[in-house]
């Protein structure tokens, strides 16, 4: 090498550091996109779990708003006050726990399978030094 050639990089080296640089680009949008898809699949998650949780109280709510119009409603036509009306909104308060039960046992059998391909995860607890 001449002084002249000094800090330059011939024409193959150059080819090199360029092809180098497009597969790690490559690289890169792949792990890019992998971690883009990761995220939206996590939100998916987040969603249907707020809907779920939403509709869970939901469900308790009516129960127990249903029981209370109705136990009033009777409570006026009868002149019990306010007994129907605190015995209607226990029932619908246990009928609301109900569906609520109901379809948390759903959800459950319906995520089973996924929960059981799911890999364990070791305890912190856990010593292999034992």
């Amino acid at each position: 090498m001449s002084e002249d050639d000094k800090g330059q990089i011939s024409p193959e080296d150059r080819e090199a550091l360029r092809q180098r640089s497009s597969e790690i680009g490559k690289k890169l949008d792949a792990i890019n996109a992998k971690k883009a898809e990761a995220e939206r699949q996590l939100e998916t998650a987040r969603q249907t779990a707020f809907g779920q949780a939403f509709k869970y109280s939901a469900e308790l709510i009516v129960g127990v708003g249903v029981g209370g119009v109705l136990g009033w409603a009777l409570d006026q036509q009868f002149g019990t006050a306010p007994w129907l009306m605190i015995l209607l909104v226990i029932l619908g308060f246990a009928a609301g726990l109900l569906n609520l039960i109901r379809s948390a046992r759903k959800a459950q059998a319906e995520n089973e399978a996924q929960q059981r391909a799911a890999p364990s995860v070791k305890d912190d607890d856990e010593d292999d030094d034992r």
